[in-house]
């Protein structure tokens, strides 16, 4: 047998051991930081998915009042359509499939795991949470701005109508 140099045996030793010891209150720092920022933007996905089920609400009931208003009145509601509405509605149902599909994707933080892993583990879910929250944050602006365009519209229609109502009954 050939015998080792001591300082083979030496790095050896400090290996194991440095192993043995665990992660550094730096890595386990930096490691809870950024398990603690998953963990806000998935409260605030979460946020944001309450608030897209809402507003699909709204949506569906907008796009029942258009669509019976447009049977009512075609003629006024000629070159009108809810397509905006239909089209918000999607990327909300959208945006909480993505969340969904990411809350079951999701890995748990194991703290025992090692410092690489965990951290490109967990920046790979908050990259992934952010896409989800900005997918939100889109969907959530279309929406808006549907309801607000169709509530002005049939505020307008609804006003048009009172006038054509009066002056029909004044003849």
């Amino acid at each position: 047998m050939k015998k080792f140099g001591i300082l083979p045996v030496l790095a050896i030793a400090v290996a194991v051991l440095v192993a043995g010891c665990g992660k550094s209150e730096e890595f386990k720092k930096l490691e809870s930081t950024l398990y603690a920022s998953v963990a806000s933007l998935h409260d605030e996905g979460m946020a944001m998915m309450n608030k897209g089920a809402d507003l699909s609400a709204q949506l569906d009931r907008a796009i029942a009042m258009y669509d019976s208003l447009a049977a009512k009145y075609p003629k006024q509601f000629e070159g009108q359509s809810s397509d905006d509405l239909k089209a918000a509605k999607e990327k909300l149902a959208n945006a909480t499939t993505s969340m969904k599909d990411w809350m079951a994707g999701m890995k748990p933080y194991d703290p025992s795991m090692d410092h690489t892993e965990v951290m490109a583990q967990l920046t790979k879910e908050k990259d992934s949470i952010t896409k989800v929250k900005t997918d939100f944050q889109d969907a959530i602006t279309s929406a808006t701005a549907a309801l607000e365009k169709h509530k002005a519209f049939a505020e307008d229609m609804t006003a048009k109508l009172a006038m054509g109502m009066k002056k029909g009954m004044k003849k």
